[in-house]
């Protein structure tokens, strides 16, 4: 029988049976002609990765006023007037004993952070093609408080008599005669007891007071400090067609565009019982300032129970570790115009920063191997428009023990609340900023065609082209205001000093391990 070909192969001007080809003709170095042709057309890829991302963290720098003289020298004088020279040295002498020390942002624990990346584009005939990511990190939220590293430990059974101590009226004895209890039930003796027990050696917060030297605020109730970061991005990217093209290396060039977002944010707050103290024995009158311990060493020295007490000697510089008394004597200083003592004070201070980039980029990326195993990496320098919005506000922040206006040497530092105004000493500051920030991200991941070999999963429809990708991603932008280094710690309230934005900028970075699912069509 005589059969014509079928209608859809017919001659023009039906359609042609046969696909179109890419070809590429190039001269290689050596002078030599090279011919290459595709016929897949367009291939698109799509991947999927888990991350695990580890943020930069604050250093080594100080948290508060650079300058300010430390606590042990602020009551230096006091303290050897309470007990001795030999005490004092044993402080100044020996750097492992804090005493309302000042601390360095280090304590915070390292800032980690799980999140997703999606990558979705395509590649032509001739090795070009356009890549689409977007990636996203949870908040890694880190705190560190000084209780944890204090030998001087709260105990729970002390918390119901601490929690009526703590709240007005006024339990403390502002006379000068040492504890009076007003708690039905509970003696005077108890409640000496109960505060050499509760009240901590913690740290201290360095202000510039507008003293020459300053002032560090001790907390006896709590010192806490909190970090939080938080990053997410985009990303579009256009690939070249490779300017290296061998058998399994080939080297393309990178243009495109880029947005992240990055959050930080500092919080401090530290809790301080307004008391002076001292040992009973020895006390000659209110001490200015003066939050008596003894040497933190972790032991019962005098064996009273307590470890470390407030407000008590344990031991002496003789070597006799029963000599110390079991008696302390605490007081709440007490303003001579308004007749009102100090109270239980909470000093919070909260810092926030909004940075928002974007802007073009360029770079290389390399691809190294086949299809069942290959190793490829992106190198990205960016110019980023950044534009930054910075938020701070706090309250309390001044020398809590101060109480009279009057003092020339320590006048009061915090404003006593009214009916009308309950918060006098709150404060908060705004700023908002554009300029430039660079930006370098570098990364490098390994694939590998591996389900095809594993029982059961090979035999899964949605792992048929998959491949496993595994990788690492360091992404880090300049000139990003920290929220840690841009606070001006200033505090005496009374003298209209309060804590304020000082924008400083340093670097910024994230470093993150990846692994996910990659497939080509």
């Amino acid at each position: 029988m005589n059969a014509g070909p079928e209608a859809p192969v017919s001659a023009f001007p039906q359609i042609t049976p046969f696909e179109k080809m890419f070809q590429q003709h190039r001269v290689e170095s050596d002078g030599l002609w090279m011919y290459q042709s595709s016929n897949h057309g367009k291939r698109h890829f799509f991947s999927m990765e888990a991350l695990f991302a580890r943020y930069r963290r604050p250093g080594s720098m100080r948290l508060g006023n650079d300058g300010s003289i430390s606590y042990l020298e602020l009551v230096e004088d006091e303290l050897i007037d309470a007990t001795d020279e030999d005490f004092y040295d044993q402080f100044s002498e020996n750097e492992g004993f804090n005493y309302f020390d000042q601390t360095t942002y280090d304590v915070i624990p390292n800032l980690n952070a799980p999140g997703t990346r999606l990558r979705w584009g395509w590649t032509n005939d001739d090795g070009s093609g356009v890549e689409i990511a977007g990636w996203w990190l949870t908040q890694a939220d880190t705190s560190w408080s000084a209780i944890e590293d204090s030998t001087h430990q709260p105990n729970r059974a002390n918390q119901a008599i601490m929690d009526i101590l703590l709240s007005p009226p006024n339990y403390i004895d502002p006379s000068g005669t040492g504890v009076v209890s007003s708690i039905p039930g509970v003696t005077t003796a108890e409640i000496n007891t109960v505060l050499q027990n509760e009240l901590m050696n913690l740290r201290g917060l360095p202000l510039d007071d507008g003293s020459v030297n300053g002032v560090t605020v001790p907390y006896d109730l709590d010192f806490n400090i909190k970090v939080v970061s938080q990053a997410w991005g985009t990303n579009a990217t256009w690939m070249t067609t490779p300017f290296v093209d061998k058998k399994a290396l080939k080297i393309r060039g990178l243009a495109g565009a880029r947005y992240m977002r990055v959050r930080e944010a500092f919080s401090f707050v530290g809790r301080d019982s307004g008391l002076l103290y001292s040992d009973a024995t020895n006390i000659a009158g209110i001490r200015p300032d003066l939050k008596l311990f003894s040497l933190p060493s972790g032991t019962d020295e005098n064996q009273d129970g307590i470890i470390d007490n407030a407000g008590v000697v344990e031991d002496d510089s003789t070597g006799n570790t029963n000599t110390g008394t079991s008696t302390a004597f605490f007081v709440a200083p007490l303003d001579p115009v308004t007749g009102l003592p100090v109270t239980p004070t909470t000093t919070y201070v909260n810092n926030v920063v909004r940075t928002n980039l974007a802007g073009p980029e360029i770079g290389f990326q390399f691809d190294l191997g086949g299809e069942k195993f290959k190793i490829s990496g992106q190198t990205k320098f960016g110019l980023m428009a950044n534009q930054e919005t910075i938020k701070l506000k706090g309250d309390n922040v001044g020398m809590i023990v101060r109480a009279d206006p009057n003092d020339v040497d320590r006048p009061k530092a915090l404003i006593d609340p009214t009916p009308t105004d309950p918060n006098p000493n709150e404060f908060s500051d705004s700023q908002t900023h554009t300029h430039v920030s660079p930006l370098f991200e570098q990364s490098i991941f390994a694939e590998m065609a591996l389900f095809d070999k594993i029982p059961v999963l090979k035999r899964m429809k949605l792992l048929e082209e998959a491949k496993l990708k595994v990788g690492y991603t360091y992404i880090a932008a300049g000139e990003i205001a920290r929220p840690y280094d841009s606070i001006r710690w200033q505090g005496m309230p009374t003298r209209g000093l309060f804590p304020s934005i000082d924008l400083k900028r340093e670097t910024w970075s994230v470093g993150t391990w990846s692994v996910g699912l990659d497939w080509n069509y």
